[in-house]
């Protein structure tokens, strides 16, 4: 429908303009939209940049550093009605607004990364003095925006799983020796989140490379190895060596892979198949509960059997806390509720004392057996 109306164009850098009207806005603007005439004011453009630096530009300013600035996506932008030669961006504001911070950090020479020469930067720079863009010809320009952006954002790119994310940057930093902080910028992530990618995935990679295990190993498993790294006490329970990024305690880890995977005995059931279930594997282990996880082990318990065990555990040995808290509510009580509404005070205490009554009478029976 659109594509007989979009023209393949260079265009300098200085032409280009963010949309002040942009559909990211639409939900924080309470302010009438910028007419055509307006659109190019520096200060409408400095608001619109800075409005825009509100979405996580930073991590596309990030991989343009690195990747230099791709025409995977083209830029897609219109006239702007009663300017000659000046174009308003419909589809690409994030994209144009990292590439205008980036270029701006390179002109004032404030670009810090490490490995990047100057000579590297200036010839970034260059390279985007002119860009490779996608003029809208069509007469509806209206809405336009909100159409080529519904259709991106509606029905867009499918993101890629944490798996394949994960292979991706552990590429980068095992072949060509990057950093967790430049694979980062590369991708557009931060240097946490590409540490959580890589170590997940030498875990997923130890267990691909298991004697017996090797054969069942899935990207599905990702996030739980994630998690299970994530979780202090399982982590420390199968023995993960943060600085080799593997898992050393081997008999515990045979167990946790028997628990990840189905089991043909058991009807392919899968004793851990949500990253919630590492969180309360983690209390088990925590309390050495060990004979609830020689029964899951076994298939007597769940692990969602076992924790409420356990809860009920912790709830028995609350008791004393609890007494002492209701003597305490008890005793705080103000005098004055027994002389302004001594009727109502008096029922309360009855209810209480049925309540300690009926406990005393179970007591007493117990211990008369």
């Amino acid at each position: 429908m659109y594509t007989d109306k979009l023209e393949e164009k260079t265009l300098s850098f200085e032409s280009i303009y963010l949309d002040p009207n942009n559909p990211r806005f639409w939900t924080e603007k309470t302010i009438r939209e910028t007419p055509d005439e307006k659109i190019p004011d520096g200060k409408i453009q400095d608001r619109t940049l800075e409005s825009i630096s509100q979405h996580g530009i930073f991590e596309l300013r990030n991989s343009i550093i690195r990747n230099g600035f791709l025409p995977l996506d083209r830029i897609v932008v219109r006239p702007i009605a009663g300017h000659t030669d000046k174009f308003v961006i419909v589809e690409g504001n994030r994209r144009f607004s990292a590439l205008k911070m980036l270029r701006q950090e390179i002109s004032d020479g404030t670009v810090a990364e490490e490995g990047l020469d100057q000579s590297y930067l200036q010839s970034l720079y260059d390279n985007t003095n002119n860009i490779d863009i996608l003029v809208y010809k069509g007469e509806d320009t209206h809405d336009i925006s909100w159409l080529l952006q519904g259709i991106r954002h509606i029905s867009g790119i499918r993101p890629w799983s944490p798996a394949q994310r994960a292979r991706l940057v552990s590429r980068q930093i095992d072949d060509y020796g990057l950093t967790f902080g430049a694979a980062g910028q590369t991708f557009g992530l931060s240097p946490q989140a590409v540490g959580r990618l890589y170590r997940a995935y030498k875990a997923l990679e130890q267990m691909r490379e298991h004697d017996e295990f090797s054969g069942k190993a899935k990207n599905e498993y990702f996030s739980l190895f994630e998690e299970a790294i994530r979780n202090r006490d399982v982590r420390d329970w199968l023995g993960w060596n943060n600085e080799d990024c593997k898992f050393e305690n081997d008999s515990r880890l045979s167990q946790f892979y028997s628990w990840i995977c189905p089991d043909e005995e058991h009807g392919d059931d899968r004793r851990i198949h949500d990253p919630r279930q590492i969180k309360s594997l983690g209390v088990l282990i925590a309390g050495e509960h060990n004979a609830l996880l020689n029964q899951i082990d076994n298939y007597e318990e769940s692990i969602e059997q076992a924790r409420a065990i356990v809860d009920g555990i912790i709830s028995k040995t609350a008791w004393k806390d609890k007494m002492q808290q209701t003597r305490n509510i008890i005793a705080d009580l103000p005098q004055e509720i027994m002389f302004d509404e001594p009727e109502e005070f008096l029922a309360a205490l009855q209810e209480i004392e049925n309540q300690i009554n009926n406990r005393k009478k179970a007591l007493e029976g117990i211990k008369g057996k």
